[in-house]
């Protein structure tokens, strides 16, 4: 339940989904193994895993959901060289050349052949919604993916209104000022990481680990007119993470204090510790969240 990269969206209008219709909603798209000839499969599955039987998890005001993928793993090699043979033979046998299309058809043939024996590999992608602030978060490091499973919801639910959180921010611009003037916002210290690009197409780019970013050379690249693309924060000494210009929350990381708040909860009572991590977890994301948003104020300001 600990997310560690957020894709975070809001809700552009109020929303109060019931928790019998909504679960009725994601049974339409409940998860199924693949069959023979399927390639993947994408669907819910029960949101705290074994230990609970429903696919959505409502506490509080928040909403966990959980969608599965499985995928067939069929190595482009093995494809490759059962295709190569399959042309050889054609070719030697009629004394032609097998051409694009008939290749192509051949190569489709074959991956339908493969797909009943090929080795099954499955994911597991979280995400929750915040009815009280209107957030939506999923616990991925791709928007791709995080739109995966958005686009599976509203296919569930029918429509679902939400926009990428910091789509109207110009971030960039942001993180290199806070460096800068190695001043974070209220709430946010700066930690040790940071990647600084030259602004042209193919500039250079630095990469700064565990480095002191208020040092001399850090101002010099910046003076030389570097930007910064990705900075650490840390918030409140409870999260620690890597913010993006693309919006992206990377490497999140929860203070040790407040991962062991619910450590005297026994491992018989898994359902309701996976809840109370849940509960704790989804709320401080939330706050630094609400923290942030108010760090960047409305989105026409720019620093």
């Amino acid at each position: 339940m600990w997310f560690s990269n957020l894709i975070c969206y809001r809700f552009k209008q109020e929303v109060d989904y019931n928790q019998d219709e909504f679960e009725k909603a994601l049974e339409q798209d409940k998860f199924r193994p693949c069959g023979s000839q399927d390639l993947s499969t994408f669907g819910w599955t029960k949101a705290l895993g074994k230990h609970g039987q429903m696919l959505s998890h409502f506490s509080k005001k928040s909403i966990l959901l959980c969608a599965k993928r499985e995928e067939k793993v069929l190595p482009p090699a093995v494809i490759n060289d059962l295709l190569a043979e399959k042309i050889e033979q054609i070719e030697n046998s009629e004394n032609r050349p097998v051409k694009k299309k008939e290749k192509d058809e051949l190569k489709e043939n074959l991956i339908h052949s493969l797909l009943p024996q090929a080795f099954k590999k499955s994911s597991l992608q979280f995400a929750f919604i915040d009815l009280e602030k209107g957030w939506m978060v999923v616990n991925s490091a791709s928007f791709n993916k995080a739109e995966e499973l958005l686009a599976l919801l509203r296919k569930s639910l029918g429509s679902l209104p939400v926009v990428p959180a910091f789509v109207n921010y110009d971030l960039g611009l942001f993180l290199t000022n806070w460096l800068a003037k190695d001043a974070a916002p209220e709430q946010f210290t700066i930690g040790l990481d940071a990647e600084l690009v030259e602004p042209e197409e193919n500039g250079a780019k630095v990469v700064l680990k565990q480095h002191d970013l208020a040092s001399d050379e850090v101002k010099s690249h910046l003076d030389n007119g570097k930007v910064v693309t990705k900075l650490a924060l840390d918030w409140m000494e409870r999260i620690r993470f890597v913010l993006q210009e693309d919006g992206s929350i990377k490497r999140v990381n929860y203070a040790e204090l407040l991962k062991e708040e619910n450590a005297d909860i026994p491992k018989e009572d898994m359902a309701v510790k996976l809840d109370a991590d849940f509960m704790l977890s989804s709320d401080e994301i939330k706050q630094m969240l609400e923290a942030l948003i108010i760090a960047l104020g409305e989105p026409e300001d720019t620093i």
